[in-house]
C-alpha cells in the first residue's frame, strides 16, 4: 500500500481508514485488469478517474455519512487511487514492461 499504518488499529471513522480501503480495492483492480491500467496507455489516466467515480458512486448511505462527516469528497477518491497506481507500478515495474 502506499502508507502502511496498521488498518487493524485504525477507526473505520477516520480519513486513513477510507483512504486505505480506496487504496487496496484500486490495486487489487490495476492487477485484475493489467490491459485497462497500463502505465504506456494514454486512456490508463481517465480508467483511474473513472475507478475512482465508480467507487464514489456505489457508497452506501452510511459511507456517505461518513465521508461528510470527515470532509471526504470524490477528488480524495481519485487523489487516492492515482496515489495507489503510482505505488502499483513501482513495485511492479519489471513485470509491466
Amino acid at each position: 500500500m502506499v502508507s502502511e499504518p496498521n488498518v487493524l488499529t485504525m477507526s473505520k471513522n477516520s480519513k486513513e481508514f477510507v483512504k486505505n480501503s480506496i487504496q487496496e480495492l484500486a490495486i487489487g483492480n490495476y492487477f485484475s485488469y493489467p490491459e485497462d491500467y497500463s502505465p504506456a496507455k494514454q486512456e490508463t489516466e481517465v480508467n483511474i478517474q473513472s475507478l475512482a467515480r465508480g467507487y464514489w458512486d456505489v457508497r452506501d448511505m452510511k459511507e456517505v455519512q461518513r465521508d461528510e462527516k470527515l470532509g471526504i469528497n470524490l477528488e480524495d477518491y481519485i487523489s487516492w487511487s492515482k496515489d495507489a497506481f503510482r505505488a502499483f507500478t513501482q513495485q511492479n515495474v519489471n513485470t509491466l514492461n
